[in-house]
């Protein structure tokens, strides 16, 4: 039996390790499969540095906290829980033993307001950190507050597949940037856009019919939604070859479910991941090499006539079709279908607007108000929105009370935070 192909972040293994017990900020960028969300964490449970002290791996989504947690304990030969625990609005599964905890961005916000100096936290790591949620630019913005205020030996690690090193570092200017190779294998595009746009859903069924027939391997097909994803599986399930496993990705299913998704299938079967963009990053899904772009995702925009989020449907940047392509390449040559036409792909934006510009920036700044400051600019953000976006938030807060005239939490703005 061949020796398992050591992944390209060991290449800096002993490299990464010096820089950060040297440094205190330091910024990562490695591709897609290289390994540093899966291997990288348990090189720093071996630091003397930071024995007996607790580091926080902060990740974008739910379903990745979960399946890296768990994928790092087995590591480990441990259940979750005990070094390695994770930390959810609903779900917490830690103990007195654990000293790696993956979280959500959100999560870290609670902690530290609950605990201005993270006592007892040697080292942040913000992974998939070019995905720049809201959530993730709040808590970025808050650990780098206690780090220049409270506490100046804690450590920040920024990891991310795509980031835009040259912006980061002149924003960081005490940070030490490292670079990771990656392990892509090339990837044929195929472009097979629909007679009517309308009905890209019938368009996207035929397609992936013909391929189930055709393709003797796993894909993983990318939809917008949930419900875009349960009206193909029902539609593919009527006439589903024997061989191949049916599964769906997305974020409210059990841990089980999600583990059928990502785990290799067993010997003569094949697997149809249909997902939505939470398997563009963080996870590897096995076996997987063809991937069925259909080109879309839902945002959360802010709407102000509602005063709401609306969840929108629009075209997905380059960056992510880029991302969502390389799913296809991880472990062998493959084959990619975008279900629009090559000129579409070529007039899309390079990259996809922050959700700082676009989102609802009212619970952000209910969480900026209970820290103690009266306007975004007083935070280390990477990115601000508008000053007209920002002070129409501020207006609705303090004509719903939960702010005064200063921009100060209330009491009833307490009790709402």
């Amino acid at each position: 039996m061949s020796a398992i192909a050591p992944l390209p972040i060991e290449a800096i293994q002993s490299q990464f390790c010096q820089t950060i017990t040297q440094h205190n900020t330091v910024i990562l960028s490695a591709p897609p499969g290289a390994g540093k969300s899966t291997c990288l964490p348990l090189w720093l449970l071996t630091l003397a540095e930071f024995s007996g002290q607790k580091i926080y791996l902060l990740q974008p989504r739910r379903l990745a906290v979960k399946n890296i947690a768990t994928y790092l304990a087995s590591q480990l030969n441990e259940t979750v829980g005990n070094t390695v625990g994770y930390r959810l609005r609903n779900e917490v599964k830690v103990s007195q033993h654990t000293r790696l905890e993956v979280i959500t961005e959100g999560i870290l916000t609670q902690i530290i307001q609950h605990d201005v100096e993270l006592s007892g936290c040697a080292l942040v790591v913000f992974d998939e950190f070019h995905e720049r949620s809201l959530h993730g630019d709040l808590a970025y913005a808050l650990t780098r507050d206690v780090q220049q205020g409270l506490r100046e030996e804690l450590k920040i690690l920024l990891m991310s597949a795509t980031l835009d090193i040259d912006y980061l570092a002149k924003a960081l200017p005490d940070a030490k940037v490292l670079t990771s190779e990656g392990r892509c294998f090339p990837v044929e595009f195929t472009y097979i856009a629909p007679a009517n746009i309308q009905r890209w859903r019938d368009h996207a069924i035929s397609v992936i019919k013909q391929q189930m027939i055709n393709h003797q391997g796993s894909s993983l097909v990318f939809l917008p939604g949930v419900a875009d994803i349960r009206l193909i599986d029902q539609a593919l399930s009527q006439n589903c070859p024997d061989d191949i496993l049916l599964c769906p990705l997305f974020g409210e299913l059990t841990l089980k479910q999600q583990q059928q998704a990502i785990k290799p299938c067993q010997s003569g079967k094949r697997k149809l991941v249909l997902a939505t963009n939470i398997a563009e990053t963080s996870l590897t899904i096995e076996g997987v090499d063809m991937v069925i772009d259909c080109g879309l995702e839902k945002v959360a925009i802010y709407d102000n006539a509602s005063l709401m989020n609306k969840l929108t449907q629009q075209q997905i940047a380059k960056a992510s079709a880029v991302q969502r392509a390389g799913r296809a390449g991880r472990v062998m040559a493959g084959k990619c279908i975008r279900l629009y036409a090559k000129d579409d792909f070529e007039r899309r934006p390079e990259q996809s607007i922050n959700d700082i510009q676009q989102a609802d920036l009212l619970p952000t700044l209910i969480e900026v108000a209970r820290w103690g400051v009266t306007s975004l600019a007083e935070l280390s953000l990477l990115e601000l929105p508008s000053k007209i976006k920002e002070g129409q938030a501020w207006a609705e807060l303090q004509s719903l009370k939960i702010v005064d005239e200063a921009n100060r939490l209330t009491v009833h703005g307490e009790q709402v935070a």
